[in-house]
């Protein structure tokens, strides 16, 4: 009931302080794990509109940022040629212009500028460094084609009222106007439609005259509109205005200034380039504006089954003009939230998550495999250690009763017979004999504990042979016929120490006798045999009897310290449990091997397995 209790203890008191918490804290994080995973598909729809602000506002931060690096430009460099601010002096210099020669920003296909009253074949068309391509004539034509559907799409007027009513329409269309001053050299000359120079050097004193005047020009933000051609194809045209009133100081200059000298009126602007605006530019976007649960779709992409889309109109959402709305319908984003993406992630967590447990029950139940062995272990030495005092208990009492009863008789004279008093002396002397046994096997025990013994190269046989003659003495009419010996000579030597393998060979013969004792009665009975043998290079001392065996799970057990089969109190056998285990201590600090085997017809045989010497004792 004790070890019971005890069992009993050490599991609640583990499952209370370990298995308990552990249980409870898992299932937390199970139920923690559902709810963040309800709380994810319930802010779907959320985040999706908060996909949608987050790549609207990265598309409106790049297009505004070119828009306005391109409406910092001045007015002039819309021309192949352009004569800078400065630059007047004894001749007229003219530089090239960027908008001829540099590479185009991305997303820009070229550069154009016109004037509302002139042809379309006036239009000044630019493509950068694309002008030194073989390909350019082609990208120059498109570009003009452009240019021209724009114009059409204006309805040009023919008469100065409709044509004021219009401008005045563009003008709100463009918003604000934005003045800076320039000097009236450079507008005049570079507003110029005059091609012969000639004309132009010929005012060169009147416009030296003039250079520390200030005329102002003005200009408006770049408005973006959004048209389909007759084929379908998609444009995206932006335009600026740049106004320049009259001078009076101009009137007086040469013909070749006929078109300043009462003010100007330019439409300039570029075309963007249609697969960066709908394709190009979103999807390099969406790569970082984008959670991985979310994907911007294609065209025509099929969104994944079970997904949630939310449209995104980015044409719409930078104010782009958008004469007929349906042109603009096909290319209406869609940003799409794959709710597998989720369902995937949750599997992830909880596979993270039943591992970790896996390896929790691993060690918990490892910790409790252990816990319970330890306790047996303790519970095993606890019950042994009471086997042992009850075991010593009994063996002290007996001899300690017999030599005070023997020596109060003695002490008090109630024996007058000599031959009485000399047999209790010698009683007394044979239990004072048995004490001093127990006590040296006692102290045996510890001196083989701490390896204090060194063993020899010596011969097996020779060290049993003075053991037989006190084997063979014992009680009874014929002592002799329950043991036998079988010791051959010639074997090779071993390693031993001799008190230690006579001290085996005795406490061997004094368990079967006393576990396994021969039936005297019966002359068919098997003594017990005591024999060495050489085995494969293996010299062994084997003892065999005919008793009732030891259980197989027993037989490693009985060689542990004061074990004993069975319970103390109603054991009929007398002893220690001291006998087997000095056997094993004692084989062990000879480097030998003891083991106890079941005996083929019935009974125990206990072996004990020498290490040959290497080499021959003197």
């Amino acid at each position: 009931m004790v070890q019971l209790g005890t069992k009993r203890t050490a599991l609640v008191l583990y499952c209370v302080l370990l298995v308990l918490p552990t249980v409870v804290l898992g299932a937390l994080q199970w139920r923690q794990l559902r709810l963040d995973h309800d709380s994810d598909i319930a802010s779907i729809p959320r985040d999706a509109q908060d996909a949608v602000r987050r790549l609207s506002d990265a598309y409106k931060k790049n297009l505004t940022s070119l828009l306005e690096s391109e409406g910092g430009r001045p007015f002039f460099e819309y021309g192949q040629t352009y004569f800078p601010p400065g630059a007047i002096g004894a001749d007229l210099v003219f530089v090239p212009s960027p908008l001829a020669t540099d590479k185009p920003p991305m997303g820009i296909l070229g550069w154009f500028q016109y004037r509302w009253h002139e042809s379309p074949e006036a239009t000044e068309i630019l493509g950068g460094s694309g002008q030194q391509l073989e390909s350019w004539p082609q990208a120059r034509a498109e570009l003009l084609n452009s240019v021209v559907l724009l114009r059409q799409m204006e309805d040009r007027e023919s008469s100065p009222r409709e044509y004021w009513q219009r401008l005045t329409q563009l003008t709100g269309r463009h918003g604000t106007w934005h003045e800076e001053g320039q000097e009236i050299p450079v507008v005049a000359v570079n507003l110029s439609e005059e091609k012969d120079v000639a004309c132009l050097r010929e005012a060169l004193p009147a416009l030296r005259d003039l250079e520390s005047q200030i005329i102002q020009v003005k200009t408006t933000v770049f408005h973006v509109r959004f048209f389909l051609d007759v084929t379908g194809a998609p444009h995206a045209m932006a335009t600026r205005m740049v106004a320049v009133g009259g001078h009076r100081e101009l009137r007086n200059m040469p013909s070749c200034f006929q078109v300043v000298k009462g003010g100007d009126f330019l439409i300039q602007g570029f075309e963007l380039d249609p697969l960066w605006l709908l394709d190009s530019l979103p999807n390099a976007l969406a790569l970082t504006a984008l959670d991985p649960s979310q994907r911007l779709l294609e065209q025509n992409e099929a969104p994944p089954p079970g997904s949630h889309v939310e449209n995104l109109d980015l044409l719409s959402e930078m104010g782009f003009e958008i004469p007929h709305r349906e042109d603009a319908d096909p290319y209406v984003k869609r940003i799409a939230i794959d709710q597998r993406s989720l369902d995937a992630r949750l599997r992830s967590r909880e596979l993270s998550f039943l591992s970790v447990a896996g390896m929790l029950v691993l060690s918990l139940g490892t910790g409790l495999v252990l816990l319970f062995r330890s306790v047996q272990r303790d519970l095993d030495s606890a019950r042994r250690t009471e086997n042992f005092v009850s075991a010593v208990t009994h063996e002290l009492r007996t001899p300690l009763s017999a030599i005070k009863l023997y020596g109060e008789m003695l002490a008090e004279g109630w024996v007058s017979d000599d031959n009485k008093r000399m047999e209790y002396y010698r009683r007394i002397l044979r239990e004072s004999t048995r004490l001093e046994t127990l006590v040296e096997r006692v102290l045996h025990k510890g001196q083989l504990t701490r390896n204090e013994l060194e063993p020899e190269p010596g011969d097996l046989v020779r060290a049993i042979e003075p053991l037989v003659p006190l084997l063979e003495v014992g009680e009874g009419p014929d002592p002799a016929r329950d043991l036998t010996f079988e010791l051959p000579t010639g074997l090779p030597l071993v390693m031993l120490h001799t008190e230690c393998v006579r001290s085996i060979v005795t406490n061997l013969v004094e368990n079967a006798r006393k576990y396994a004792p021969v039936d005297l009665a019966n002359p068919a009975s098997e003594p017990i045999r005591v024999r060495v043998a050489l085995f494969e290079r293996e010299v062994r001392l084997e003892v065999l009897d005919r008793g009732p065996g030891i259980p197989l799970e027993e037989r490693s057990r009985i060689f542990q310290a004061f074990y004993r089969i069975g319970n103390e109190q109603t054991r009929a056998s007398k002893g220690t449990g001291l006998g087997l285990h000095l056997v094993a201590l004692q084989a062990e600090a000879m480097g030998a091997k003891v083991e106890a085997l079941e005996r083929e017809g019935g009974g125990t045989l206990f072996r004990v397995t020498f290490e040959l010497a290497e080499e021959p004792g003197p």
